[in-house]
């Protein structure tokens, strides 16, 4: 039994926990609190219940040895999920309980199990649903923070598209490389050797089976997490001096030898292939779909009434959709809508009934409505990347906008890890 994307393969059985004896002392220890993040604390049985989940996810081998290596990194990734949880409340987001089952559900639907799946097998290893689904919930809230608070501040202008668009055209001919990070921020100056530290356990981790991308999932901090690191297709010129040097060295299938420092932090780099930018006769399958996605929930055992008005539901929200911010407006002013982006899904990795749909659907236009758990979906397409060859003048668009939008992403997540109270115990 395994789990993909947000939990990769769970191929080592961790050990019970340390405190096999119910004893006072050991009991004390282990709702210690090791750390404080403005008002919250976070306990030793908090951090053993991620390490463990880390582990598994990593296919990291159960070790004293192994679980002191990645104690600091994770305990560092659960103050910043505080920092970033606190935030959002602040800023009233809320995530609800069927955004997270979604997630859930996604997983167990990419390894085919069964309903309840993701549960067995993590309490099978000791490790409760309750560490994967907090760890999902930090992470949405987080997206719709960083929507809210900085996606719309950031406008992509004519001039900046036509500048790119003219680069694009200037690289015709020349390769492109498919290429996957795992990225960790260095902050301040002085972290940059510890932070170059756990960048090398990734590395080893790498080295010795784990998949590039199940690494990417559990510790990139980077936007492209959600898709294990995957960056897709880059031309030369995109990237810092430093990493493009890295990348021109690297055979498809090849990982850097060593992280590759840039201003923001230390990047570890995988080339997934090389071709030709700009080829004739691309492929259906391998086009590059970003999509906003807009769920109508339905009751619980919808009647065949229920479902059919559902659908017209939905088929009168299509019909007033020309771009994907129409779809995000309409479910802000929808009763019981949630909206979600999903990018740089490949075409061909989705149902056949969805992927012929999106392959014969212009970009701004809508797909659907399709059933699923619960609900009713919608889908409007953002962006298709390899049409023809080249890029479309909208993907270039939203290629600007996301390179903006997560480098203010990284400034932001900066500045309240500055502001935050942290104080760090053990």
């Amino acid at each position: 039994m395994r789990l993909s994307r947000l939990l990769p393969i769970l191929a080592v059985m961790v050990g019970p926990i340390a405190c096999a004896l119910a004893t006072a002392a050991c009991a004390q220890d282990t709702y210690r609190i090791i750390a404080h993040v403005n008002s919250q604390g976070i306990t030793e049985y908090d951090l053993t219940q991620r390490i463990k989940l880390t582990m598994l996810s990593s296919r990291i081998a159960d070790s004293p040895a192994n679980r002191a290596q990645v104690r600091r990194q994770v305990l560092r990734q659960m103050i910043d999920e505080r920092i970033q949880v606190d935030e959002a409340q602040r800023a009233q987001i809320k995530v609800s309980d069927s955004e997270v089952k979604e997630r859930v559900q996604q997983l167990e639907q990419a390894n085919n199990m069964a309903p309840g799946g993701v549960r067995q097998a993590l309490e099978a290893s000791g490790v409760k649903l309750e560490v994967l689904t907090d760890q999902i919930a930090a992470s949405i809230l987080w997206n719709k923070l960083v929507r809210r608070k900085i996606r719309g501040t950031i406008d992509v202008s004519d001039a900046e598209i036509d500048e790119a668009m003219n680069q694009v055209r200037r690289n015709v001919g020349k390769s492109e490389n498919h290429v996957a990070e795992i990225f960790l921020a260095v902050d301040r100056p002085d972290q940059a050797d510890e932070v170059l530290r756990n960048a090398q356990r990734i590395l080893e981790q790498i080295r010795v089976g784990t998949p590039f991308s199940v690494m990417a999932q559990q510790f990139s901090q980077s936007a492209s997490v959600a898709s294990g690191g995957d960056l897709g297709w880059v031309l030369p010129g995109q990237f810092d001096p430093a990493i493009e040097a890295a990348i021109a060295k690297l055979q498809p299938g090849r990982v850097t030898e060593q992280p590759v420092r840039s201003a923001a932090g230390w990047h570890i780099l995988a080339l997934i292939d090389r071709r030709t930018f700009g080829a004739a006769g691309s492929n259906p399958a391998e086009v590059r779909v970003s999509v906003a996605q807009l769920l109508l929930p339905l009751p619980p055992n919808a009647s065949a009434a229920e479902i059919e008005r559902g659908t017209a539901e939905a088929q009168k929200i299509m019909s007033q959709v020309s771009k994907c911010a129409d779809l995000r407006a309409i479910a802000s002013r929808t009763r019981g809508a949630s909206t979600s982006d999903k990018e740089k899904l490949r075409v061909g990795d989705l149902p056949q009934n969805v992927a012929q749909q999106i392959t014969a659907t212009p970009v701004g236009r809508t797909v659907g409505p399709f059933r699923v758990e619960g609900s009713i979906q919608i889908l409007a397409i953002c962006s298709k990347e390899g049409e023809g060859g080249l890029p479309s003048r909208d993907a270039i668009q939203q290629q600007i906008l996301g390179t903006k939008v997560e480098a203010a992403a990284r400034r932001y997540m900066r500045d309240l890890r500055r502001t935050a109270i942290v104080e760090i115990r053990g």
